[in-house]
């Protein structure tokens, strides 16, 4: 969810910028389509009102008709042809929105002069317009047009009362209705008419003001949800590296690039302190300071007082690098022109590990917002650096026990298996006739001596197994043939002990990547546990078939001696064997289930197991399918 909100956010800004666009667009394109009505509405009025009584200029009317037919029509053509890119199609629009309504305004005036001037009830159209323009166009342009709106009423007015301009009488049935002849009517009527205009585009354009600066927030607040949405994607990157990710490099390497594109800085740094607190190591470093700040580079706490206010738990932040006293590497800072830098502590249980630095090349680009995130994220990346530690010190004691095992079970197989050669020869009665007290006795020794070598044995397969994981040979494995060689193997011993064996597949079965042999193994291992289980007379099944995730499963299933359920959470430990099993087999190592186990998970797999003692045994296997597979 967190990546389809990182996607959408950005476009969802986008589109609020384009709805504020499409409406001034779409407003300039409706004034445009509404004004071809316009001179058909002039002709039929004016038709209309002589028909009532009005003495009305026929022809002049019908020029201020033609002449908004004719600019209208060269505005179409304008609006038609626009520039590529919104910003500039903006301006354009803007502009094209201002010549309309001069154009407008215009004709408005010669429309009101031909009409009775002052006295024209056409004067309260302009008031419309001033309601439009500030509706489309900024404040400013609004006030523009009243100035202009109310100018142009006063140059009409005082040039018909003057006799500079001709005066067309409002006549209605022979009675004028003129107020050219009383100049306190006229100064009266300018005085409100001005005052109405620049009142209308007063509160017009406030409200439009207040409108927009409320989409303008809200676009500014989607905004800001974006870039918190991206930081907080960058925390779950960071940490879900720390769940799944166990090696330090890749852990840094992570984090630092999730880093640098949320922040949107020029680079990213991770020093990490020494043990004894000397030292500071550049370990990672991505962006413009990737080559800069190479793993050889070392900072001497010491002789670092920046660094050293760092590590006792402070932050630094500047927005102009200048003072490279301050800085280790202050030259190579001013050589990526770096100008603003901020680093916090890593602190993991109230211990400073290391130092998490930003660059880049904008003075003044940290706030304190980005400090505050800035330190959430170190706390996280000194967690996944503490976390990879200490996995890589387990796999270091895993592999450093690996080897003691390999080398103590390599040094204990030549004496034992020497010993049960010796035993064979005695035994065999090379040495002298034994008596059945000594031949007992050695039998028993025997049988231990080769529960002894099969432990040994087990167990260097298992540290084999877990030191050549990278060297597994990997292939698709047909389950159809691995299903008949298992019949081959177990038939003839299971017939020895008088049981009912057999396995069942179907004709098809989608294959499996993996170790061929590692798998034929766990399928051994199972398989023999169930027939050195089960008394004779018993039932012993292994069933083949298709899993829902396009894998096999395959179930291994007996009526042998079971499993305690006080046991069952320690089948797969290493070197465990229930009780009852040590009763009706003493040779075992207790290695095996733990073999299988863990060659199931290294293919991806899943193994469960159902039991009661006395009732039998199922175990349960399935492994994924190819796209599934981990490998």
């Amino acid at each position: 969810m967190t990546d389809l909100l990182k996607k959408a956010l950005p476009a969802e800004i986008d589109e609020q910028k384009r709805i504020i666009f499409k409406e001034l667009k779409e407003r300039t394109s409706w004034f445009i389509n509404l004004r071809w009505f316009v001179p058909p509405c002039i002709g039929a009025g004016a038709l209309i009102g002589r028909k009532i009584g009005f003495d009305l200029s026929l022809s002049m009317l019908l020029a201020g008709a033609a002449f908004i037919l004719i600019y209208n029509t060269v505005l179409h053509y304008k609006q038609r042809r626009q520039p590529e890119g919104i910003d500039a199609q903006r301006t354009y629009i803007r502009t094209l929105a201002r010549w309309q309504f001069g154009l407008d305004y215009c004709a408005m005036f010669f429309l009101i002069h031909v009409t009775g001037g002052i006295s024209s009830p056409l004067i309260f159209f302009l008031i419309f317009h001033i309601i439009f323009a500030s509706m489309l166009l900024p404040q400013n342009s609004s006030y523009g047009f009243a100035l202009m709106v109310a100018g142009g009423m006063t140059v009409i007015a005082t040039g018909e009362y003057g006799g500079w301009l001709p005066h067309h009488s409002l006549i209605l049935n022979g009675r004028s209705f003129d107020l050219v002849e009383s100049p306190v009517h006229i100064l009266l009527v300018l005085i409100f008419f001005s005052t109405s205009l620049f009142i209308t585009a007063f509160f017009t354009s406030s409200i439009m003001s207040m409108v927009r600066k409320r989409i303008s927030n809200l676009v500014d607040l989607w905004d800001a949800v974006g870039r918190l949405n991206r930081k907080l994607n960058a925390l779950y990157a960071m940490t879900q590296a720390i769940g799944s990710i166990r090696k330090l490099d890749q852990i840094l390497q992570a984090v630092t690039y999730e880093l640098l594109q949320v922040m949107g800085v020029g680079g990213i740094s991770v020093k990490l302190l020494s043990e004894d607190g000397k030292y500071l190591r550049f370990v990672a470093a991505d962006g413009l300071v990737a080559n800069v700040f190479s793993k050889s580079k070392m900072v001497e706490v010491a002789k670092s007082p920046l660094n050293r206010e760092i590590v006792e738990g402070k932050h630094f932040v500047t927005g102009h690098v200048t003072q490279k006293e301050m800085f280790q590497f202050g030259e190579d800072l001013v050589a990526a022109h770096i100008q603003s830098v901020l680093f916090v502590p890593m602190v993991v249980e109230g211990k400073v590990i290391g130092i998490l630095g930003a660059y880049c090349k904008h003075p003044e680009r940290f706030a304190s917002v980005d400090v505050g995130f800035f330190r959430q994220a170190a706390g996280l990346v000194a967690v996944a650096i503490e976390n990879a530690r200490s996995h890589e010190a387990t796999e270091t004691l895993i592999q450093d026990r690996s080897r003691f095992m390999m080398r103590v079970a390599h040094n204990l197989r030549s004496p034992l298996a020497a010993v049960i050669s010796i035993l064979d020869v005695v035994r065999g009665g090379y040495q002298g006739p034994l008596s059945e007290d000594q031949a007992e006795y050695l039998r028993r020794v025997d049988r231990r001596a080769h529960t002894m070598l099969s432990m040994i044995n087990e167990l260097l397969e298992l540290v084999r197994r877990r030191e050549q994981r990278q060297k597994r040979v990997l292939k698709d494995v047909d389950m159809i043939q691995m299903a008949m060689r298992i019949q081959r193997t177990f038939q003839d011993k299971a017939k020895q002990r008088e049981l009912d064996f057999a396995v069942q597949a179907p004709e098809a079965l989608p294959p499996i990547r993996g170790d061929a042999e590692m798998l034929e193994q766990v399928l051994e291992n199972l398989v023999d546990n169930a027939v050195k289980y089960t008394p004779a007379g018993g039932k012993v099944r292994v069933e083949f078939s298709a899993a829902a995730d396009a894998g096999v499963k395959i179930q291994i299933s007996d009526t042998g001696i079971g499993i305690p359920n006080n046991v069952k959470d320690q089948l797969f430990s290493e070197f465990f064997r229930a009780e009852n099993a040590r009763v009706m087999d003493e040779h075992g190592t207790g290695l095996g289930l733990a073999l299988v186990k863990e060659v199931v998970d290294q293919h991806g797999g899943r193994i469960m197991v159902e039991s009661e003692q006395g009732l039998g045994t199922l175990f349960v296997v399935q492994f994924p399918g190819l796209s599934a597979n981990p490998f």
